[in-house]
């Protein structure tokens, strides 16, 4: 399991416009946020409870450093080279994102596929964290 932590000031996205069915969702804008992409690894399957406490762990660690309670989640699998079945994914972000709703986060699951984006990143080394999970 990797993920890559981002705190931001602002974020946007929508579906790319080559995105199959074509959809005309112009586009969600979010204020301050900590986004998270996720690429989940073949071996994940096998240690989802742990790779799943030490992703929430990490998670709930850079919410307390920011200080901002939405969460945005988003399989990113172009961060390693070893991939876990996209449903497995899927299923592990949306786990995920119950839990941290459970504790009261605002969580927003990024749909899979292709995305435009408009980020702006905050500036301080901590805005910008990546973790392996092993």
């Amino acid at each position: 399991m990797r993920i890559l932590m981002f705190h931001l000031e602002s974020f946007w996205y929508r579906p790319h416009r080559d995105t199959k069915p074509p959809t005309e969702f112009e586009g969600e804008s979010v204020g301050e946020c900590i986004l998270v992409w996720i690429q989940s690894e073949i071996g994940d399957e096998e240690k989802k409870a742990s790779v799943l406490r030490k992703m929430l762990k990490n998670i709930r660690w850079m919410i307390g450093k920011a200080g901002c309670s939405h969460i945005i989640l988003h399989s990113f699998a172009h961060i390693g080279e070893s991939k876990a079945s996209p449903e497995f994914t899927d299923a592990l972000i949306e786990e995920l994102a119950l839990r941290l709703r459970d504790r009261d986060f605002l969580v927003h699951v990024l749909p899979s596929g292709l995305n435009e984006f408009k980020m702006h990143v905050k500036g301080p080394s901590l805005a910008k964290v990546f973790k392996r999970i092993t």
